[in-house]
């Protein structure tokens, strides 16, 4: 521990929220918004306490390497019905990502029954360097754990067909060894297009991100790909079905996907996804249009049909600020939806904001939510995200992702809203916690509920500089509620 950590955790006593300062500053990586927090400054603390658990790690934030010497992050949670927490995201064999999904004891160590030393990990793609990483994680029966992400298509290509990828869900069972009952040993790959150069030097593949466990085992994953037709060079959305065997569902969509234009041939980034208590599949993410960046949500029934009592035809979308608002993730709150990102007015000088609005049940932008329909963290005119979201018992809503206290340092931060949008001032300093996880460029991006509803598991990285010979670590935190 650093000493600026000693000198904190020294001053603020042993039973406070360590490795935290939340005075006036914050924010995090890749757009622009210079607000301040709008109709968020002084409303009175909601009733039940929600804090870090000082009993978990230190005051609450426990680094947990998948690696003594190479870079691994956590990018994914998730909690299964028996308690057991997961963590899913990638490690380093030599220059090389491996997915990887950890299993947790309740104190945070590493489940040594699972997996190797409680890692379960596959290289898909050997040779295939950096694109691989799980960045979703569901638990199915009989503890069987799926994660999901892109993987490149043929390591052993050369020129631009190097660059492809597709689609991997890897399945382990609950010792965390694969699944030879899904997919090939344990691995269920799809190629929904073939990638290409598109402007000048880009190259679209298949890009997978967020994945829902559906019944009887069966699985949806949503993502994006080249748009289909001459000359595209954009991306749409899809969901794929897959069966609990690991193949495409022929039962869904058309012939196991289902292929979504978010906004008129613009380009479509996918993020994560909710699927509903009654099957209904929710998804968030983002399209640019017109030079302007909107959130897009997708529903459609379990069977991939497009839900014609949502937004248009099942797609739902608004301006939610003038210039970037991102979608990451969608959490159900009552029967309409939460989502969470970043974003920034027209100016495009200035910095993005932690963001949090949400959707009503129909598909149309609530703007009694926040201040007329958003709420924003700007903790200092720097750059803040949300990179997860999701709603407690009490309706409140838990944003986990990056800010920064000031232009070198990019920080974990998880900030509380009210079921309306205002900051939670009984939480943390004024409504959010901001923390050095170790590194310059740290996040929380996996965030979940517990069972039991009686605490929160947040999983990110301290993220290193890549030239400074450092090493991304996963780091996982559990907030009491």
């Amino acid at each position: 521990m650093g000493d600026f950590k000693k000198t904190l955790l020294a001053a603020l006593g042993a039973g406070a929220l360590a490795l935290t300062l939340a005075a006036c500053g914050g924010s995090d990586d890749d757009d622009g918004s210079n607000s301040s927090s709008s109709g968020n400054e002084t409303p009175a603390a909601t009733a039940g306490k929600v804090a870090l658990d000082t009993a978990f790690g230190t005051g609450g934030i426990k680094p947990l390497p998948l690696s003594a010497s190479a870079h691994d992050r956590f990018m994914a949670t998730a909690i299964a019905p028996d308690g057991k927490i997961y963590g899913a995201g990638f490690i380093t064999q030599g220059d090389d990502h491996a997915m990887a999904v950890a299993r947790l004891t309740a104190a945070g160590a590493l489940d040594t029954t699972f997996g190797t030393g409680g890692i379960a990990s596959l290289n898909v793609a050997i040779g295939g360097k950096a694109a691989e990483l799980a960045r979703s994680v569901i638990i199915q029966s009989n503890g069987k754990v799926a994660i999901a992400g892109p993987v490149e298509r043929d390591p052993a290509a050369t020129g631009d067909a190097a660059r492809d990828t597709d689609v991997a869900v890897v399945r382990f069972d609950s010792a965390g060894k694969p699944d030879a009952t899904f997919g090939t040993n344990g691995v269920a790959t799809f190629n929904v297009n073939t990638g290409r150069i598109t402007t000048g030097t880009s190259f679209v593949g298949d890009n997978a991100w967020g994945m829902g466990g559906l019944a009887g085992d069966k699985i949806a994953v949503f993502g994006s790909t080249l748009g289909e037709g001459e000359g595209r060079t954009d991306t749409d959305f899809f969901v794929l079905g897959v069966t609990a065997a690991g193949a495409l569902d022929s039962a869904f969509g058309d012939a196991g996907k289902v292929l979504v234009d978010g906004n008129n041939k613009s380009s479509d980034s996918p993020r994560n996804v909710l699927v509903q208590p009654d099957g209904k599949i929710v998804t968030a993410g983002y399209s640019n249009s017109g030079g302007i960046v909107r959130p897009v949500v997708i529903r459609l029934s379990s069977a991939g049909v497009l839900d014609s009592t949502f937004g248009a035809n099942g797609v739902a979308t608004a301006e939610v600020l003038p210039g970037v608002a991102e979608a990451y993730s969608v959490s159900l709150q009552g029967s309409d939806y939460v989502l969470a990102g970043y974003g920034r007015g027209a100016d495009t000088a200035e910095k993005v904001d932690m963001i949090v609005y949400r959707f009503k049940a129909n598909g149309s932008f609530d703007t009694s939510f926040g201040a007329n329909g958003v709420a924003r963290l700007d903790i200092a005119k720097e750059d803040d995200r949300a990179r997860n979201v999701t709603v407690l018992p009490d309706g409140r809503i838990l944003a986990v992702g990056s800010g920064k206290r000031d232009a070198a340092n990019i920080n974990g931060m998880i900030a509380l809203f009210t079921k309306d949008g205002q900051l939670d001032s009984g939480f943390g300093e004024g409504g959010y916690v901001i923390s050095d996880l170790g590194g310059p460029s740290d996040a929380w991006y996996g965030v979940a509920l517990s069972p039991d509803k009686k605490f929160v598991i947040v999983t990110g990285y301290k993220g290193t500089n890549a030239d400074s010979g450092g090493n991304d670590d996963a780091v996982v935190a559990k907030i009491l509620l």
